[in-house]
Order: structure tokens, then C-alpha cells, then sequence
């Protein structure tokens, strides 16, 4: 076998990228017949006016994927969709607020949304300028937007979001100067947003829809007892200005947030909050779901489809190469797959690891067990001796229990040792479940 094949079929498990163009495998029917689509979509098309959304689910459990998938199809349906990841250039996962946020908000839309105006940034322009002199200093670099294009407009506000990100000794006063100001900037943002809006509809778009993703990263922080925590300023406090925009919007939000005691104040706030549950591959009496693994058998098989080597097809039998050709049996890649939870990037992730100990195809026994071994110490560093015995109760029921020490169970579930699983029942009854990840299951702290 050859080198450049094991490297095409190792790259084409990369856990951090998107699936390739035409990999995408829909797994709603394991998830409790969930879309996306469904969901947070049909929200959108048949609104009147506009929406703010609230998304979240384990981190690596498709997410962003899915949310790729939505912004195919409204584009599809003339929607104008700005999608980015906010902690790509914008933002801190481990130092974020408010402010950074909407000047991401801000810099993203500016440079997406198209225009017939040739000077559409007329308004934030203003705004900057009343404030330049003061940001300037604080930015290390000058401001100025008398006599550029709109291309270097657009980079002057760039200036401020990679300095929130990059320079954190400043991003406290920048923070500071923004949120003293932030209605104003609102304000001049929804006076862009309606112009934009307004020259999309001539374009032929019905509206304009941001897709704000990675907010589910943000690491909760807080300063002093008596102060808010960084997710209550964003999410609780702040809950009129994140929903101000003037045009359909989905945010991302931590997990840990949804279940906790301000899940209430989140339904308030912004309707329900739409949980992409786990893929499952087992049910609560522990017996296999065929149709779940056949999903992961899919995954597989369409990343592997594409693959050529000078441009020549691998001759991989796609009917076969799961079992037969890229794993030396049914029962190594069953034990791959339900190690992994129905966390598809964890899955992936063990992929690669097992290709890194494999000389030729198919991966064998020993490559798949070195990939969960290693899978395993990052579990064992992520529990606290007092959350083992936590953890044996959701095992032992299936559930979440109310204790007095719950906060807990949202950091379990934050940290992927406790999964959420959801199913129909034969009366179409939507009904969920919690497992403890089998990695976890499987350390000796568990056991003993």
C-alpha cells in the first residue's frame, strides 16, 4: 500500500475542517428526527418579521457543519447569509464580552453585505470618527477614514477587532469606549443593516441572515464575586442588544448555559434554545443501533469516495472498504465507533490517530485500541475526584439528576464526559437520555 494513499485517506479525516464537498452525511434520524432545516430554518422562511435564534450542542457534534448546511439552503431560497466563526479573528475564547462581539458583528457584515451606495459605511464611519483620537491611542495605529475606499473602511474596523483579540493589556478600555457607546453603534449598525437590506432586495434576496458560530467556545470567567459572569453580560444582560439587529440572527451558545439554572432566563430571552443532540450508536439498555452505525459506516465511505492518486482511483470497493478494506473487520470498527459516543469529531479524530499507527491498510485491531488509549487520557484529566461519583449516577439512571451540587452536571456535559441523546418513540414522542462518554466507562477510576 501505498504512502500517498495513507496520507490522502488520513487527510481526508482532518477533525477540524468541514466534510468535503459532497460528504455530508444526514444524521436527523439518529438525533430524534432533528434538522436543521427544520428547526432554526423554517423559523426564518416563514417569519415575518425578523429572528434571533439561540443553537448549541457538544462542541465537535456537527454544529458548525450543520449550519453549513443551512446557509446552502437559504442562500438556495435567496437569502442573503453572512457565516462566520467568531473566534477565527475576532474574538478571545478565554477573555470575551459584549462589546467584542458586536464589533464582530459589525466588521462581518460591512464586509459581506453588497451595496449599490458607494459610500454605505457613511454612518459607522461617523461613529468611528467621533472616537478616533481616543481608539487611535488605544489601538497603537491611527484611524482615519477621509478619502478611503471602502475596502480600507472596511480595514480600519478590522483594526479594532484583531486589537480586542491580539492585545489584551488594551481590550479592557477598548471594551470600555464601546460599551459606554454601544447604543449609538447599534443604532448606526441597524442604519447600515437597513440600507443593506433595502439593496439586497434589488439584488433579488428576500432578506439578510447572520450566522454567528464558535460563541459556544467562549470560556465562562468571572472578575469578582459581586460582578456578572462574561456569559451572564453576554447572554442574560445584554439580551436586548444581541437581539437588536435588524435582520435574522443565530448565535451559538455554551452548552452549559442551557442546562443551568439560566436556562430559564434564556427562553425569556429568546425563545427555546435548539440543542443538536448526539448521534446514537447505542440505546439507554446499552444495545446497538444498526441505523447509527450505518451512518459512521457512511461517514467513511463518502470521505474516502473522492480520493485518487495521480489522478487515478484508489480501487477501493466502496460496498466494502469499511469493513473489509479500511478496517481488518466489522467488529474493530464497531468498537471504534461506539467508543467515539456519536461524537463525530472525536470519531474522526480516533480515525486519524489509528491511521498514524497503521504501515498499510486495512487498520487493524492494535492501530484502533492505540487511538482509543489515547482517547481516553484526555478523559482522565478532564474529572475531579468528586465528579466520579456524579458520574456513576447518570450512568446508573440514565438521567440528570436535581442535586444540590448540579452545577456540576453542566460542566459534565460541557466537557463531553455526560452526552445527550435523543429518540422518537412509537407514539412520536420526543424522548432524551444521558450516557456517560465510553471512554469515561472505560478507565479504571470509573470501574473501581
Amino acid at each position: 500500500m501505498s504512502e500517498d494513499l495513507l496520507t490522502e485517506i488520513s487527510n481526508a479525516f482532518e477533525p477540524f475542517d468541514p466534510p468535503p464537498q459532497g460528504a455530508y452525511v444526514d444524521c436527523g434520524t439518529v438525533r430524534g428526527d432533528w434538522s436543521i432545516l427544520t428547526e432554526l430554518g423554517r423559523k426564518i422562511v416563514r417569519s415575518k418579521t425578523t429572528t434571533c435564534q439561540l443553537y448549541t450542542g457538544h462542541t465537535g457534534a456537527g454544529k458548525s457543519t450543520e449550519l453549513l448546511r443551512l446557509e446552502k439552503h437559504l442562500t438556495e431560497q435567496k437569502y442573503f447569509v453572512v457565516n462566520f466563526g467568531a473566534d477565527d479573528e475576532d474574538i478571545d475564547i478565554a477573555d470575551t464580552e459584549y462589546a467584542d462581539i458586536l464589533m464582530a458583528c459589525t466588521k462581518h457584515l460591512v464586509k459581506k453585505v453588497k451595496f449599490e451606495d458607494p459610500n454605505p459605511l457613511k454612518g459607522i464611519s461617523n461613529w468611528l470618527k467621533a472616537r478616533a483620537e481616543s481608539l487611535s491611542d488605544l489601538l497603537l495605529t491611527e484611524l482615519s477614514f477621509d478619502g478611503l475606499t471602502l475596502e480600507q473602511q472596511v480595514s480600519q474596523i478590522t483594526k479594532i477587532t484583531a486589537t480586542i483579540k491580539a492585545q489584551p493589556d488594551n481590550r479592557k478600555k477598548i471594551r470600555d469606549k464601546i460599551n459606554a457607546n454601544a447604543p449609538s453603534l447599534l443604532q448606526v449598525l441597524n442604519d447600515f443593516i437597513d440600507a443593506g437590506k433595502k439593496s439586497l432586495v434589488k439584488q433579488g434576496y428576500k432578506d439578510l441572515v447572520l450566522i454567528v458560530d464558535n460563541l459556544d467556545r467562549i470560556i465562562e470567567s468571572q472578575k469578582s464575586a459581586n460582578e456578572l459572569s462574561n456569559y451572564d453580560e453576554i447572554f442574560i444582560k445584554r439580551h436586548d442588544q444581541m437581539r437588536g439587529l435588524h435582520c435574522h440572527v443565530i448565535y451559538t451558545v455554551p452548552i452549559s448555559m442551557v442546562y443551568s439554572e439560566r436556562c430559564t432566563q434564556l427562553q425569556n430571552n429568546f425563545n427555546e434554545t435548539d440543542v443538536l443532540p448526539m448521534i446514537m450508536l447505542q440505546n439507554e439498555k446499552g444495545e446497538k443501533s444498526e441505523e447509527g452505525l450505518n451512518k459512521f459506516r457512511e461517514i467513511i465511505a463518502k470521505r474516502i469516495a473522492p480520493i485518487t492518486i495521480n489522478g487515478q482511483d484508489i480501487g477501493l470497493n466502496l460496498s466494502k472498504a469499511v469493513e473489509t478494506q479500511v478496517f481488518e473487520s466489522q467488529e474493530v470498527l464497531e468498537r471504534l465507533c461506539l467508543m467515539s459516543g456519536g461524537h463525530i469529531r472525536l470519531f474522526i479524530k480516533m480515525i486519524q490517530k489509528a491511521l498514524d499507527h497503521t504501515d498499510d491498510l486495512p487498520i487493524s485491531r492494535k492501530a484502533v485500541n492505540r487511538a482509543i488509549e489515547d482517547a481516553k487520557e484526555d478523559y482522565l484529566y478532564a474529572i475531579f475526584d468528586h465528579q466520579w461519583k456524579l458520574l456513576s449516577e447518570v450512568n446508573a439512571t440514565n438521567q440528570i439528576p436535581n442535586a444540590e451540587n448540579d452545577k456540576e452536571y453542566p460542566r459534565l456535559l460541557e466537557n463531553r464526559c455526560v452526552l445527550e441523546y435523543r429518540y422518537r418513540d412509537q407514539d412520536d414522542k420526543l424522548k432524551r437520555w444521558y450516557a456517560v462518554h465510553p471512554l469515561v466507562k472505560e478507565l479504571d477510576k470509573f470501574r473501581g
